[in-house]
C-alpha cells in the first residue's frame, strides 16, 4: 500500500513537472513585443510585426488584393494561442474573397510587411498613411471609408451627395467617431446633465493611450462632462452615433442634416473657444436663401445691442471667409453677404461670435 502510494505520488509529481515545463516552453502564435518608438506591438511567434490597413473598413473583409498582397502578406493562424497582455476573445478569422483565410484582431485583418527584414522591425508604420502597426491599446485609429448616412445617401468630404473615400477617426474596433459643430473648445454643448440623450450620441469615454504615428498626442485631451470623462481632439469633444451598430458604419453624417455631425478628421480646425456658452439666448436669427448661390442674407433680432462677428466655415470647421464684424443695435437687423458664387458646392456654416466669446453656428448648403 505504502509503496503503491509513493509510486502514485511520484508519477503525479513527474506529470505536473512535465506539464509545467511544457507550458513554460510552449510557443504562442501572437504575442506583444516592445518597440522603442511605438510601444507594445503585436507580432507573430517569431517576433515579426503585424499590421492594420486603414482601408479595411467593412466587417470580415479585406481591401488588400492582387499586387497589394505581395507587399503585405496575410497573417493567418487557426484559433491562435496568445501571449500575456492579449485576450484570445479579440481574435477571429474570415474567408477572403480569394478563398484563403485571414486572422483578425479587434475586427482588423492582420498582415505582415515585406519590407521588414528581421524580427523587431516595424518599417511598415505609417506607409502611405494607410498602414499602421497593430497595437493592443489604440484609443484612436484611422479608417478610410465612404460616408453613408442614415438616409442611405453617400456623401463626399464636403457633405454633398457623391462618392469619396474619406479618412477619419475610429476607436480600437473601427467604430466611427464624430464631432458636433455646435460644440465649443473643450465644451460639450449637447449632452444632457442626466445623460438622457447619451444613447443618441454617446460621448467617447476612452482615455488617451495608443495612437497611429500620424497623429499628435498633444492635440488630444479629456474634459469632464457631468462627472464623466470625454476624449477631445483640438478641443472638439468626440462622440459615437447610437445607430452605428457595426464596424465602419457612419450613419450619423446625415443627422439631422449633413455636416452638423461630421466624422472626426485629422485636419479639422480647432474648436472655437466659448466664454458664455451659445449666444442663442441673446438673439433670434434666420438665413436665406438656403441652399444659397451668390449671396446669403442673415436676419437678426437682438434683445440688446451687441458686438458680433460673422464668418463662413467649411465642413472641416475651417474658416473660408470672414464676412462681417461690428456693432448691431437692439431689435431687428439684416446683413447681406455677396460674392459667394465662386465657392465650391458643399456644406458650410455661418458662425456668429459674440464679443464675450459665445458662438452660434448655422448650417448652410450651396
Amino acid at each position: 500500500m505504502k509503496k503503491d502510494s509513493l509510486h502514485t505520488r511520484l508519477t503525479l509529481l513527474i506529470t505536473v513537472m512535465l506539464a509545467l515545463c511544457f507550458a513554460a516552453g510552449a510557443q504562442v502564435d501572437v504575442k506583444l513585443a516592445d518597440n522603442a518608438n511605438l510601444g507594445q506591438v503585436l507580432t507573430d511567434a517569431d517576433g515579426n510585426a503585424l499590421y492594420f490597413f486603414t482601408k479595411d473598413a467593412r466587417p470580415d473583409s479585406s481591401a488588400c488584393v492582387g499586387g497589394c498582397l505581395s507587399a503585405w502578406p496575410v497573417f493567418y493562424v487557426n484559433n491562435p494561442s496568445v501571449g500575456a497582455g492579449l485576450d484570445a476573445a479579440d481574435f477571429g478569422s474570415f474567408q477572403r474573397a480569394d478563398g484563403s483565410m485571414q486572422s483578425t484582431y479587434k475586427g482588423w485583418p492582420l498582415y505582415y510587411f515585406a519590407g521588414d527584414n528581421a524580427p523587431g522591425d516595424a518599417n511598415g508604420e505609417g506607409v502611405n498613411n494607410i498602414w499602421y502597426v497593430a497595437k493592443p491599446d489604440y484609443s484612436i485609429m484611422l479608417i478610410n471609408n465612404t460616408l453613408t448616412g442614415a438616409n442611405g445617401v453617400t456623401y463626399t468630404s464636403e457633405y454633398l451627395p457623391g462618392v469619396e473615400e474619406v479618412q477619419y477617426f475610429v476607436d480600437a474596433y473601427g467604430r466611427t467617431l464624430y464631432v458636433f459643430m455646435n460644440d465649443n473648445y473643450n465644451d460639450n454643448n449637447f449632452t444632457a446633465s442626466d445623460f438622457g440623450n447619451n444613447g443618441v450620441w454617446p460621448i467617447y469615454e476612452e482615455g488617451l493611450q495608443g495612437l497611429p504615428s500620424a497623429l499628435d498626442e498633444s492635440l488630444f485631451g479629456l474634459i469632464d462632462v457631468f462627472g464623466r470623462q470625454q476624449l477631445t481632439y483640438k478641443g472638439w469633444p468626440l462622440y459615437y452615433f447610437g445607430q452605428d451598430t457595426q464596424r465602419g458604419a457612419n450613419k450619423g453624417v446625415s443627422v439631422p442634416v449633413p455636416g452638423v455631425w461630421p466624422v472626426a478628421v485629422k485636419d479639422i480646425d480647432p474648436a472655437t473657444p466659448n466664454a458664455a456658452r451659445e449666444i442663442v439666448s441673446l438673439l433670434q436669427y434666420s438665413v436665406f436663401p438656403n441652399p444659397f448661390d451668390g449671396h446669403v442674407t442673415l436676419s437678426l433680432s437682438l434683445e440688446a445691442g451687441t458686438a458680433l462677428s460673422v464668418g463662413l466655415y467649411n465642413s472641416l470647421g475651417q474658416e473660408v471667409r470672414p464676412l462681417w464684424q461690428g456693432e448691431l443695435p437692439e431689435g431687428a437687423s439684416s446683413l447681406n453677404f455677396e460674392g459667394l458664387g465662386i465657392l465650391q458646392k458643399g456644406v458650410y456654416f455661418l458662425r456668429l461670435r459674440h464679443a464675450d466669446g459665445g458662438v452660434a453656428t448655422i448650417p448652410l448648403v450651396k
